[in-house]
C-alpha cells in the first residue's frame, strides 16, 4: 500500500509539471497551436454574411453554433493531450506569442467546467512562477465563476442591459475596488473595457437597437 501511494503520487506531479521541449516539438506544437487558434477564432464570432443569405437567420444560426460546438470539442481534445504530454505551454514552452493559443481552448471549454477548473490552478502555478499571463487568470477565474453562477472578481464576462450597455454577468464581488484589481491582472480599467464592449454590441446589432430606439452606444461616463 505504500509503495502504492509512493506511485500515485509520483503519476500526479510527472502529468502536472512542465517537461523540457526540443525545438523540433516546439515548432510542431506551435504549427498545431496556430491551427486551434484560427480555427477557434472562426466561430468566436457570429456567422458569416454569406451563411445568412444562404440560409436565413435561423438556420445560420443553428449550423454555425453546431459547427461551433464541434470546433471547440476537437480543440478541447488537442488541449487536454498537449497538457498530458507536455504540462502547461506557458511563456517558457511556446513563447509569450503562442501561450495564448494554448489558453483560449480552455477558456471557451464551457461545456467541461471540472477541465476549465483543473487548468485555472494550473494556471494559478504559471502565474506564480512567471510563465504565463496574469489576465489571463483573471479572465478564466471570472469565466469558471460564470460557469458556476457566482459573481466575478474582475469583470471580464459581460452581458447587456434593455439599453445595450455592457453590464457585468452575475454583477462583481467587489466593485469599490474593482480598478484596483483590474491593474494588478493587467486588464485595461473597467470603464475603457466595458465602453469598447458596448461600442461592439452596437456596431454587432445596430438594426435591431434602432428598432427600439437605440440610436447610438450608452457609454459610461
Amino acid at each position: 500500500m505504500k509503495y502504492l501511494t509512493i506511485l500515485v503520487v509520483l503519476l500526479f506531479f510527472s502529468c502536472n509539471t512542465n517537461k523540457k521541449i526540443s525545438e523540433d516539438k516546439r515548432n510542431k506544437i506551435v504549427f498545431e497551436l496556430d491551427y486551434i487558434e484560427k480555427i477557434d477564432q472562426k466561430y468566436a464570432g457570429i456567422p458569416s454574411e454569406d451563411l445568412f443569405k444562404k440560409y436565413g437567420q435561423k438556420k445560420a444560426w443553428e449550423i454555425f453554433s453546431a459547427k461551433k460546438d464541434s470546433v471547440s470539442n476537437d480543440n478541447q481534445s488537442r488541449i487536454k493531450k498537449l497538457f498530458n504530454k507536455f504540462g502547461y505551454l506557458g511563456f517558457n514552452e511556446v513563447g509569450k506569442e503562442n501561450t495564448t493559443k494554448f489558453w483560449l481552448p480552455i477558456q471557451h471549454a464551457d461545456n467541461d467546467i471540472e477541465f476549465q477548473k483543473q487548468m485555472l490552478q494550473e494556471l494559478k502555478k504559471q502565474i506564480e512562477m512567471k510563465n504565463a499571463k496574469r489576465n489571463e487568470y483573471a479572465m478564466l477565474e471570472d469565466r469558471v465563476a460564470i460557469n458556476t453562477n457566482q459573481k466575478q472578481r474582475f469583470g471580464s464576462q459581460v452581458t447587456y442591459n434593455t439599453n445595450g450597455q455592457a453590464i457585468p454577468r452575475n454583477g462583481l464581488v467587489d466593485s469599490l475596488n474593482i480598478e484596483k484589481l483590474r491593474a494588478e491582472y493587467d486588464l485595461p480599467t473597467f470603464k475603457d473595457y466595458y465602453n469598447n464592449m458596448t461600442i461592439m454590441h452596437f456596431e454587432m446589432n445596430k438594426e435591431v437597437l434602432k428598432k427600439q430606439g437605440i440610436t447610438e452606444p450608452k457609454l459610461y461616463k
